[in-house]
């Protein structure tokens, strides 16, 4: 990607400092189905100027904390465990210089490295996963390091997670869950309890990592992703759910993950830019409030 390309474009400049920075890991190793994430970073960057920096629910120009756009690495001749060795290093070094850092994968993969980076900082770190699948196989397809296994091995470090959106899973993954006593919050469960989203905020337990499997979205507004499950999440509970988590913990770094560009749904990856965009705002609203920036 041409180093002026920059999330939000020239108006990505509007920050007197940069408290934020986009990071790109486009690992592609154990994509199931249809492949293509490692084209996700930089399509989701390449939309990003259309949205208007203005943001039409919080009223605030989010873009004035300053976001950073580090360049698009090339992982073409890594291995995946040294690409997540990079991903750890780069995160960890976006922490010290005290930036928030926002991951674009690739695959659900880079995910892992990303919170052992973070999790050396807060030790109490609390992991909420947006996603239509568990990710909890002990292995898949013989790789204890597939994306399908991200999940796991967070488990594995004793990471505490809350699972968001799940709609697909297999019988050892379901048997795990209950072995485990843990209470995802599977599609059912949020179509039958109208409170869902306080019950979530109940059950976090510190700084918040979060990770977006956009697959965790509806097809009907997430098309574009190797794996798409019919019944996901919609915009609007989605971003309540966001808005809310912020109030309730801080919010420490953040991935999207899957994203995967389809001919015809150019419009999806806009849908990711001004999800993050949007998440943003819930972070930094004390921040925006300060600064005078809208109702947040």
């Amino acid at each position: 990607m041409p180093e002026n390309k920059q999330f939000l474009g020239e108006e990505a400049d509007l920050g007197p400092e940069k408290r934020i920075a986009i990071l790109s890991a486009p690992l592609a190793s154990t994509v199931s189905w249809q492949g293509g994430t490692e084209l996700g970073p930089e399509a989701i960057i390449a939309a990003s100027p259309a949205l208007e920096v203005f943001d039409d629910e919080l009223l605030a120009e989010t873009v004035r904390l300053g976001i950073a756009t580090r360049p698009i690495p090339d992982f073409s001749n890594l291995s995946a465990p040294e690409a997540c060795g990079a991903i750890e290093a780069a995160v960890a070094a976006e922490l010290t210089a005290g930036l928030f850092p926002v991951l674009l994968g690739g695959e659900h993969t880079v995910t892992v490295p990303a919170v052992k980076a973070c999790r050396q900082r807060y030790p109490d770190l609390h992991v909420v996963q947006i996603d239509a699948h568990l990710d909890l196989r002990d292995q898949y397809e013989g790789n204890p390091n597939s994306h399908a296994c991200v999940m796991r091995r967070l488990a594995d470090l004793s990471i505490p997670f809350t699972q968001v959106g799940i709609r697909s899973f297999s019988r050892e993954e379901l048997e795990l869950v209950r072995a485990r006593g843990w209470q995802p919050f599977f599609m059912q469960r949020l179509r039958r309890e109208p409170d869902w989203i306080a019950s979530l905020c109940a059950e976090l337990s510190g700084p918040v990592y979060l990770t977006v499997d956009v697959d965790g979205l509806d097809p009907s507004i997430m098309p574009a992703t190797g794996t798409p499950e019919p019944d996901g999440l919609l915009w609007a509970e989605t971003v309540a759910m966001l808005g809310a988590i912020a109030r309730v913990r801080p919010i420490v770094a953040m991935d999207f993950v899957e994203f995967s560009p389809r001919p015809g749904t150019e419009h999806a990856a806009f849908t990711v830019a001004k999800l993050l965009y949007r998440t943003l705002g819930h972070v930094f609203r004390s921040s925006l409030q300060r600064m005078g920036e809208g109702h947040v």
